[in-house]
């Protein structure tokens, strides 16, 4: 067993076998996350996907920067899932408008309309 030269205590085993030149366990390791972005690159019949993955520093500074590009700040914009949750919640509160103005209706007035 190899022991971390940061803290002392033991590398895992497996992190040992992916990592075979490793001198650090995974809490002193000095490598951050990483996140991913598709790009469509290309143009016409000769476009492709790519995915570029950048470390999460980077990561934030393109997410601001696609923000200034499309003219929405990050508290607008939603998750997927969140999206349909709000659309429901529209949904029902037209919903419940479209009740409150049958309530209101008088009895009557749709006698006089036949």
């Amino acid at each position: 067993m190899r022991k971390c030269n940061v803290c002392g205590e033991e590398i895992h085993p497996k992190r040992l076998e992916i990592l075979p030149n490793t001198f650090s366990c995974v809490n002193c390791s000095t490598t951050g996350k990483k996140a991913g972005v598709t790009m469509v690159i290309g143009e016409g019949d000769h476009t492709y996907n790519d995915l570029v993955i950048m470390d999460r520093e980077d990561f934030i500074k393109y997410q601001e920067l696609e923000h200034r590009l499309y003219g929405k700040r990050k508290d607008e914009i939603t998750h997927p899932d969140e999206e349909e949750v709000l659309e429901e919640e529209e949904t029902e509160k037209d919903e419940l408008e479209g009740i409150d103005e049958i309530k209101d209706l008088d009895i009557e007035d749709l006698k006089d309309e036949d």
